[in-house]
């Protein structure tokens, strides 16, 4: 007696607790105790609201199925129970994809909330059942659909099977097209819910709008391979194409929705239908004209697909509320279903078997063309024997000849890499240092101006001048030197006053002469001295040479050039009293492969270019070049034919 009166007085307070709960809170109404028991128009709910509302129970009924509510809370006497579409399976009080609540009460108060973007309140009514009613319900979905998975995964499975024997990729796209179907039977009805994902139920309410367009993108390729409609219907093969593509729409939105972006979940469902009916009525009509035009498969494909399609379109319909919900519009897909997969497996069946006797037919004829054809060969090797030999001989004298041009032409390559990484590595690294040194003058200038006195103006200006100097001259060489491994050089010999191009080279140099407080001697006999080669070469040459002997000379040091004649040549030496060099270093400055190069008494940098450029010049002008280093430096060309002015 106590017992009893301790659960009522719970009751009690329970109901009067949630029901001033109910009205204290905003977003929440009461609806009438029989609200769930009649039809109700869903444009009055609101899916940001939670609704309240009373449920009596028979005293045998211990099971309750709900709508399709995203939410439910159901209060009783032994607790609290949670279901609803959006909630992951393990908090379910009791697990399954329908809104079921296992109760031991006489009466609940349920609060219900339908937020799912598809959820429409149509059809309100609460289904009871008894232990023995509930248990005798789900062995029959799962022995009904149990029987419908298992002949849609055996007929997948055979047609893969085919597949891999023949590799025809009809065969595929009809297998994909059967996993498509049943894997959005499987979520209709509420197998993906329950075994592949139970955790995930924002994406099980989603993931259809995915399924069902991927399934019919397989379902328009099958059509168009098995069909052939390339060949037999042009302009359908084409629309089909334009399907194709119209696919990626619902797959986009679908994206969109699931990553909550924005909810087109609504719309998505409709694009899908309507573009799930033009789909089975094109393949329909598509099939109809293939085999009118003469291709015999084409009526396993109609009579297959014909119930599959009109179910499809009434389930369409159905399910963007058209038609009525009946046996006819929701279940006439799957009997098509099961028609579609046991006769189109007769049917590709029936066609491998005819390919293959076409095949073997084939391979017969082949072998009997092959053998004539061995019968002409062995007539003709005799003939071909001659020929061939007569064309070895040729091709291996040509071989030669092309191997040989081949060596010359590695040669060339080497070279032409030798100097394009030369080029690179003095752009990259020789001409950075005289930009720098001027950025860095320049910057002074203009940003210390006020503060610098008028000879350290001077003195910063004749740097600038001397650095871009220097940059000009780096310029020049690298444009020559590019020009005279490319033999792309002028070479026109005439008359060259010594003395104008030594003055002509010092006066360019006159800033490091200062700087360095180096004294030029110049003899004589240069005054006197008409050489006869290239102009532009011969500047070159002294403008190197005297720049070298700077660079290597220290301060107060002194350079002397000198002319001397013979009878053949004219010998003009540019003495130096600098540090000097080994034999060794000499005879890597005048290596081309190993490009040697150092710093001045200043850290003047080099290219390593310059002598090897003045070697090749004096030799274009039919003289040599010699270096000797003891104590300073002796720079000395002779040219033939020059004579004294």
């Amino acid at each position: 007696m106590q017992v009893n009166y301790f659960i009522l007085m719970r009751r009690v307070c329970t109901y009067i607790f949630l029901f001033i709960g109910a009205f204290t809170l905003e977003a929440q109404k009461l609806f009438l105790d029989s609200l769930l028991q009649q039809p109700a128009d869903s444009s009055a709910f609101s899916n940001e609201v939670w609704y309240w509302t009373k449920i009596d129970l028979n005293p045998e009924n211990r099971y309750v199925e709900l709508p399709n509510w995203s939410h439910v809370v159901a209060y009783g006497d032994e607790g609290i129970h949670y279901t609803g579409t959006m909630i992951p399976g393990g908090k379910k009080s009791y697990f399954s994809f329908k809104n079921i609540i296992h109760t031991t009460s006489d009466s609940l108060l349920v609060k219900l909330k339908g937020d799912h973007p598809l959820f429409e309140l149509e059809v309100t009514s609460v289904s009871q059942f008894t232990p023995d009613q509930w248990r005798f319900q789900e062995r029959q979905r799962l022995i009904a659909h149990g029987l419908f998975f298992g002949i849609l995964i055996v007929m997948a499975l055979y047609n893969l099977m085919i597949y891999m024997a023949v590799k025809d990729q009809s065969y595929l796209w009809y297998v994909l097209s059967i996993v498509g179907f049943a894997l959005y039977m499987a979520f209709y009805y509420g197998f993906t819910f329950e075994h592949f994902w139970p955790s995930r139920p924002h994406w099980n309410a989603y993931v259809f709008a995915l399924i069902i367009p991927l399934t019919n993108i397989s379902r328009i390729l099958f059509t168009k391979t098995y069909l052939h409609t390339d060949q037999y219907v042009p302009k359908w093969n084409t629309f089909f194409t334009i399907l194709l593509l119209l696919y990626l729409t619902p797959i986009a939105m679908w994206l969109i929705s699931w990553l909550e972006i924005k909810d087109w979940l609504v719309e998505t469902n409709h694009v899908i239908g309507f573009l799930g009916a033009v789909t089975m009525s094109a393949i329909t009509i598509a099939s109809v004209i293939v085999y009118l035009r003469g291709y015999k498969p084409a009526l396993w494909f109609l009579v297959a697909f014909a119930l599959f399609n009109i179910g499809g379109i009434l389930f369409i319909f159905r399910e963007l509320h058209y038609l009525p919900d009946n046996f006819l519009t929701r279940y006439i897909i799957q009997i098509g279903a099961v028609a579609q997969v046991v006769l189109f497996s007769l049917g590709l069946s029936d066609r491998l078997n005819r390919t293959r006797k076409m095949l073997a037919l084939e391979k017969i004829e082949k072998e009997k063309i092959a053998r004539e054809k061995e019968m002409e060969k062995k007539q003709l090797a005799e003939k071909q024997k001659d020929e061939l030999e007569r064309q070895v001989k040729e091709r291996t004298k040509e071989l030669e000849e092309t191997l040989n041009q081949l060596k010359l032409s590695e040669n060339d390559l080497r070279e032409l890499n030798q100097i394009k990484s030369k080029l690179f590595s003095i752009i990259s690294h020789e001409l950075k240092s005289p930009l720098t040194t001027v950025d860095s003058y320049l910057n002074l200038f203009i940003n210390h101006y006020n503060k610098l006195s008028p000879d350290e103006i001077s003195e910063l200006s004749d740097k600038t001048r001397f650095s871009l100097q220097n940059l000009i001259l780096l310029m020049d060489n690298l444009l020559l030197w590019s020009q005279l491994q490319q033999d792309s050089l002028t070479f026109n010999p005439t008359n060259v006053d010594l003395r104008k191009a030594l003055d002509k080279s010092l006066k360019l140099f006159t800033p490091l002469l200062e700087q360095k407080k180096i004294k030029i001697e110049i003899e004589a006999g240069v005054d006197e001295t008409i050489l006869n080669a290239d102009k532009d070469m011969l500047e070159f040459v002294v403008r190197n040479l005297i720049h070298n002997s700077i660079k290597f000379t220290p301060k107060n040091g002194k350079i002397k050039i000198v002319a001397e004649h013979d009878a053949d040549l004219t010998r003009v030496s540019i003495i130096d009293t600098g540090i000097g060099m080994t034999n060794e270093m000499i005879q890597k400055i005048l290596d081309k492969e190993e490009g040697f190069t150092r710093t001045g008494t200043e850290q003047e940098k080099g290219s390593g270019i310059g002598l090897l450029m003045c070697k090749d010049f004096i030799e274009k002008n039919q003289g040599k070049l010699e270096i000797s280093a003891k104590q300073g430096t002796t720079v000395s060309f002779c040219l033939p034919g020059s004579k004294v002015h």
